[in-house]
C-alpha cells in the first residue's frame, strides 16, 4: 500500500481571477485518484482533492462508470477542488457532479476515493490521455468496485425499480417466471423499464471495458442501487420468459410482449453478451467486439476502437494508443492490425462502398458510423451462425504498401453481375399501424426481387430464392430446413395477397407451397415477425443475378458489370469494381451455391485464375499471377 501524494499544481489564470490547478506529468506507473470529501448533508457542494499514486500499490478505491453527456453540457456544473491551501471552483459536466454528490459519504467524516476519467486524466494532454487510456483496463481491474451511475431518478426509474424488485421478490432463481405472470404488471411499468435501459449510459462504448474488468459493480440511479449481476440476471430471466411466450403462442397480453421485445432487456443483453468477467484466456478478438458494439457511440470516434482494445485478445499487439493519431489513421491501423493478427480478410467486408467523412480506402471500415449495421438489429454476414466459408478457411495472402494505404490480396473472379433489382431500405419499427406500413414496404421490395428472379432464373428454382433474399439466414448447410423454408416463403406470399392484392403472384407457384389460412392472430403475428426478421437482412441490399444465373444478395451500391470475387482468407464473396488500373471494393455478397467453398473446388480443378488484387484511391495496379496449388 502506498501513501497519497498531492497532485502538484501550477498556476493558470483562466477562470475569473482565481488560480486553476494544472496537472503535473505522470510517470508510467502512476495514476491520479480523486478524494471526495464527506458532506454533512446532500445540499453541500462537492469538494475534492487530487492525489497521485502508484498504480500497482494504490490504496482501495472505486472507479466511476458514467456518461459524460453532450459536449454543450460540459462546464454547466462546478465542483470545488482543493489544491494546497486554496480552493478552486472547477467546471465539470452535470452528470459527473451528480454522480460524485450521490456516491460521496454523508457521515461528515469518511472520504470517498474514486477514479473518474474526466478529472484523473489531463484531458488537454493528448500524450497523457493515450497513456492513461492504455492503462484503463488495469485501473478498473484494480478498483474494489466499479460504480455505475445511470443518472438521477425520474418517474420512469421509480416504476422500473419497483418492477424489478417485484420480479425478484418471487425468487425467480428458484421458481422460474411463467409467461402468464407478465400480466400482473401493467404496461406503464414495462415502458418505464424500457426507458430506463434506453438511457444514454447503455449506449456508451466505454461501459464494455469498464464493467468487464470489474471485480464487483453496483448500479446507482438516484437514491436506488442494485448489483450489476442482479441486473444481468433480470435481463436473462425476462429474455427467457419472452422466448417461452413466443414458443407457447402466448398472446394474452400482446402489448406487454411487444414492449419487452423492443425494449430494455434486449439492449442490456446486447451489452451483456460480451461483458463477462475479463480474462486473458477468454478474451474475444477485437473484430468480434467491434461488431458486437457497433451500435454504441462515443464523442471521439477513435474511442470506438480504443474503448475495446484493452479487453480484446492479443491486445498487447495492437500497439500504442495515441490521440495524436487522426481518426482516419486510427481506423486504417485497426484494419491492418486485424488482418495481420487473424490472417483473414473478413474485416474488409464491414466497409460498404458508401461515403464517409474520413476518405478511407474502400477496404477500411468506418467505425464511427453507428449504422454500419443499420438500426433495428440489422447485421452483416460476418456474425452469421453457422459461419460461411467461401474460401475454405484458407489463410489470406496479403501485404500492405509502405504507407499502409494499399492492400494487396490474392483471389479470383467467380462471375459478373448481369442484373440488379431495386434497393431496399427498411423504414424501421414503429407502432402497430406503422408496422403494417413497414410490412408493405418490405413486401414490395420482396415482390420486385422475386419478379427479377423468375424472369432471369425461373420460378421452378424457388428454393434458391428463398435462401438468397435473406442472405442465407435460414439456410444452414443441410436439408432439414427445406420444409421450413417453404413455409416461410408461403408466409410472404400470403401477406402479399392480403396486404397488397394489386401485386401479381403466379398461381402455379402457390400450388408448390404449403396452404396457409390465417385463422388466428398468432399466425398473423408470426407472419409480421417473419417479414421484419427478413427485413433486417434485406436492409441496404439489392437482389442480383450473375451472367451464369447465380442469385445473390449484394450491397446497394452494386451495379451491372461488377465482379463477384472470392479472396483467399475471406469467408464471404465480395463485389469488386474493375476501375482499369485498380479494383475498388463494394462490399460483401451472399451468392447461393458458393458460400461453403464450392468456387474453391472449381479453382482446384483448374477452372479459374488467381488474381493479385491491389486497392488504393487512384494510383493502384493489378497483375495476373499463376494458380497457387497450395491455396486449395
Amino acid at each position: 500500500m502506498t501513501s497519497l501524494v498531492p497532485a502538484k499544481p501550477k498556476a493558470f489564470h483562466g477562470m475569473s481571477d482565481e488560480a486553476i490547478p494544472m496537472y503535473e506529468h505522470l510517470q508510467n506507473n502512476e495514476i491520479r485518484l480523486l478524494e471526495v470529501k464527506p458532506a454533512g448533508n446532500e445540499d453541500e457542494e462537492v469538494v475534492c482533492r487530487l492525489w497521485t499514486v502508484s498504480r500497482d500499490a494504490a490504496p482501495n478505491y472505486k472507479a466511476l462508470s458514467y456518461c459524460w453527456g453532450p459536449p454543450e453540457e460540459r462546464g454547466k456544473s462546478t465542483i470545488i477542488i482543493e489544491t494546497g491551501n486554496k480552493r478552486v471552483r472547477w467546471p465539470v459536466t452535470p452528470t459527473l457532479e451528480m454522480a460524485l454528490r450521490r456516491l460521496r459519504h454523508t457521515d461528515g467524516c469518511t472520504s470517498l476515493l474514486i477514479w473518474a476519467d474526466a478529472l484523473c486524466i489531463n484531458q488537454e494532454n493528448e500524450v497523457e490521455k493515450g497513456q492513461q487510456v492504455q492503462e484503463m483496463r488495469r485501473v478498473y481491474q484494480n478498483a474494489e468496485e466499479v460504480s455505475i451511475w445511470l443518472g438521477p431518478a425520474d418517474q420512469d426509474s421509480v416504476l422500473a425499480w419497483k418492477l424489478m424488485n417485484d420480479i425478484f421478490s418471487s425468487k425467480p432463481e428458484k421458481h422460474p417466471l411463467e409467461p402468464k405472470r407478465l400480466t400482473q404488471f401493467n404496461e406503464s411499468q414495462f415502458r418505464a423499464l424500457q426507458n430506463l435501459f434506453r438511457r444514454d449510459y447503455f449506449w456508451r462504448i466505454w461501459i464494455v471495458q469498464e464493467i468487464a474488468c470489474a471485480k464487483r459493480a453496483t448500479v446507482y440511479c438516484g437514491p436506488e442501487s442494485m448489483p450489476w449481476s442482479r441486473l444481468l440476471f433480470l435481463s436473462e430471466t425476462l429474455d427467457k420468459v419472452l422466448a417461452r411466450a413466443r414458443d407457447e403462442d402466448y398472446q394474452d397480453d400482446s402489448a406487454t410482449v411487444f414492449l419487452m421485445m423492443r425494449g430494455g432487456p434486449g439492449i442490456l443483453k446486447a451489452t451483456a453478451s460480451s461483458i463477462v468477467s475479463f480474462s486473458e484466456v477468454q478474451a474475444q478478438p477485437l473484430l468480434d467486439l467491434l461488431c458486437s458494439h457497433m451500435i454504441k457511440g462515443s464523442t471521439d470516434p477513435r474511442d470506438k476502437v480504443y474503448g475495446l482494445v484493452g479487453i480484446s485478445a492479443d491486445w498487447s499487439y495492437f500497439g500504442k494508443i495515441s490521440y495524436e493519431r487522426s481518426t482516419r489513421d486510427t481506423f486504417l491501423h485497426t484494419a491492418q492490425y486485424i488482418i495481420s493478427v487473424t490472417q483473414k480478410l473478413n474485416v474488409i467486408c464491414l466497409k460498404q462502398n458508401d461515403d464517409n467523412s474520413h476518405n478511407l480506402p474502400s477496404w477500411v471500415a468506418d467505425w464511427e458510423r453507428r449504422n454500419i449495421f443499420p438500426k433495428y438489429g440489422v447485421k452483416p454476414l460476418y456474425i452469421r451462425q453457422p459461419p460461411f466459408a467461401a474460401s475454405r478457411r484458407v489463410k489470406a495472402s496479403f501485404s500492405f504498401t509502405g504507407d499502409g494505404e494499399v492492400l494487396n490480396a490474392r483471389g479470383f473472379v467467380v462471375d459478373t453481375i448481369a442484373t440488379v433489382a431495386q434497393n431496399f431500405h427498411d423504414i424501421g419499427p414503429g407502432t402497430a399501424v406503422v408496422g403494417s406500413i413497414r410490412a408493405c414496404h418490405s413486401l414490395r421490395a420482396f415482390h420486385n426481387w422475386w419478379s427479377v428472379f423468375i424472369d432471369k432464373i425461373g420460378k421452378e428454382n424457388y428454393e434458391v430464392f428463398q435462401r438468397t433474399f435473406c442472405g442465407g439466414a435460414w439456410a444452414p448447410p443441410d436439408s432439414e430446413f427445406e420444409q421450413d423454408l417453404s413455409l416461410r416463403l408461403a408466409f410472404f406470399f400470403g401477406m402479399i395477397r392480403r396486404l397488397l392484392p394489386e401485386l401479381q403472384i403466379d398461381s402455379d407457384l402457390l400450388l408448390l407451397l404449403p396452404d396457409l389460412k390465417i385463422e388466428s392472430c398468432v399466425l398473423e403475428a408470426r407472419q409480421y415477425a417473419l417479414v421484419f426478421s427478413a427485413s433486417r437482412r434485406m436492409h441496404g441490399k439489392r437482389f442480383v443475378v450473375s451472367s451464369t444465373k447465380l442469385a445473390g444478395l449484394a450491397p446497394q451500391a452494386a451495379q451491372q458489370g461488377d465482379e463477384i470475387v472470392v479472396l483467399l482468407g475471406c469467408d464471404f464473396p465480395v463485389v469488386m469494381r474493375d476501375m482499369g488500373t485498380y479494383w475498388t471494393l463494394i462490399g460483401e455478397i451472399y451468392v447461393d451455391g458458393i458460400m461453403y467453398g464450392e468456387a474453391m473446388d472449381g479453382l482446384a480443378s483448374g477452372n479459374g485464375d488467381l488474381t493479385l488484387w491491389h486497392n488504393k484511391h487512384l494510383r493502384v495496379y493489378k497483375e495476373e499471377a499463376e494458380i497457387d496449388a497450395n491455396c486449395t
